[in-house]
């Protein structure tokens, strides 16, 4: 039996950590044991359903000196016999790969994103952001050049970490995410949700789910709204999730006088369903790794629209399952939305076309059937 110990900010409702439950669910305990260490100041909100899911959360804080941490970590691989540490700390990768190394204990390192931006008001402060960057710099390449293997969510991201292939030593391989299908929603189904919030049973509904951060553009998508709102003035937005950028996004929304069309509804567990009920998945992205959430959107029977940046090609077929346009190309995004929201025969055929594309190449078992050979190959190395 395979014990692996996954090494992650916190278990927060975010892609990756639903991934990683998904996987608990998938992957027997009797053939895989995957517990859980945590560097953030809080384990997060999705510890408990890991726990009960039979699997250990451990807590250890990362520190700017690192001292307490190693020491935390290193306790913990030795107490719990761990076969194999899987890294997902990004930007703060080498010290772990260091530590396994020290332990010889074989180190997978994951890497969910193509870039690393500061995340925190502190790590945004012009000294503070340059030593980070510095740090980073250093700490990426020890984990590229050190680890047993190097694993992307998709071929866009190790090549971001790797242009010229010398870093990475012990080779590497595109670990993509599996999703689950959910039920396609009836139309009355979709008429009550729209009754739920007043709404007549023909609005059209476009979503977007994730982090209000920089990365996720906020801001260009409310300008892409605002487009597709002058050609479709019933149309609405629903913004799922919460981040540091909640304030700046709720002033524009009032600077824009969109608060009648655009909602906030912050943290859901309930976000295939939400998808479900919508006509539009919207992501314009600066970038991304794999973003789940795309596969979410396209196994929920929706299309998407975004922009055209390595992860999401991956993720999505461009002009099949997905419309996708430069970053910059907001016209583009918001004549596409308005396409599919008047055309509902070339919706359908996007949205058929996504969800069999997200159950041959993404499902669960394909992903932990692919997780655990990833297992097994290292330990035989």
């Amino acid at each position: 039996m395979l014990r692996v110990l996954h090494l992650i900010h916190g278990l927060n409702r975010g892609g990756i950590e639903k991934w990683l439950i998904t996987m608990l669910r998938q992957i027997p305990r009797s053939e895989c044991e995957m517990d859980f260490c945590c560097k953030g100041a809080e384990i997060g909100d999705l510890a408990p359903i890991v726990q009960e899911l039979g699997a250990k959360v451990y807590h250890c804080p990362l520190t700017p000196g690192h001292f307490d941490f190693i020491q935390c970590l290193k306790g913990i691989l030795i107490e719990g016999e761990y076969q194999i540490l899987h890294n997902h700390l990004g930007i703060y990768s080498g010290v772990a790969v260091w530590l396994a190394h020290q332990q010889s204990i074989p180190v997978i390192t994951s890497f969910h994103n193509t870039q690393f931006p500061p995340e925190t008001n502190f790590t945004r402060l012009p000294i503070v952001r340059q030593l980070r960057s510095i740090y980073g710099s250093v700490s990426v390449n020890y984990a590229l050049h050190y680890s047993d293997l190097v694993t992307g969510c998709s071929q866009g991201v190790i090549k971001s970490l790797d242009p010229q292939g010398t870093k990475i030593k012990n080779g590497s391989e595109v670990l993509y995410y599996g999703v689950n299908l959910p039920d396609i929603s009836t139309p009355e189904e979709r008429t009550v949700f729209r009754n739920s919030f007043g709404w007549s049973a023909d609005t059209p509904v476009i979503i977007h789910v994730g982090r209000l951060i920089e990365q996720k553009n906020h801001l260009g998508m409310l300008s892409v709204f605002q487009k597709v709102l002058e050609q479709i003035p019933t149309v609405k937005l629903l913004l799922v999730g919460e981040g540091l950028l909640r304030s700046l996004i709720e002033q524009t929304i009032a600077q824009r006088q969109l608060e009648k069309s655009v909602l906030l509804l912050g943290l859901r567990d309930d976000v295939p369903w939400l998808m479900s009920q919508c006509n539009v998945f919207l992501l314009p992205s600066f970038h991304e790794g794999l973003p789940v959430v795309a596969l979410e959107a396209n196994a929920a029977n929706l299309p998407v629209v975004g922009s055209n940046i390595p992860g999401l090609t991956e993720a999505v077929l461009n002009g099949e399952t997905a419309l996708l346009h430069d970053v910059e190309d907001l016209d583009g995004m918001a004549n596409s939305v308005i396409k599919i929201l008047s055309d509902r025969q070339y919706a359908q055929q996007l949205a058929q076309a996504g969800r069999a594309w997200v159950k041959e190449n993404y499902s669960l078992a394909v992903s932990a059937n692919h997780l655990v050979n990833i297992y097994r190959s290292v330990i035989k190395t």
